[in-house]
């Protein structure tokens, strides 16, 4: 199997903004819904949909960025 570089480069790199950005925001939430006294379901739920909506961002800003560069 052929590895494309270029690919695996945006994947590595996408990954790794992800793993720099998902630290701070998740400690972040789970202390703004411990400080609302939010049950841990409803902690769970917005987790997920603030992890799913940043990840589409990131994902669509670094495709952008790797199809302008070329």
């Amino acid at each position: 199997m052929k590895i494309d570089k270029d690919s695996m480069e945006e994947a590595v790199n996408d990954v790794g903004i992800g793993l720099v950005l998902s630290f701070p925001i998740s400690y972040g939430l789970l202390k703004l819904c411990s400080y609302l006294d939010v049950s841990l379901v409803a902690t769970s739920v917005i987790q997920v949909s603030v992890f799913t909506l940043v990840a589409v961002v990131r994902k669509y800003m670094v495709r952008v960025y790797y199809k302008e560069r070329g």
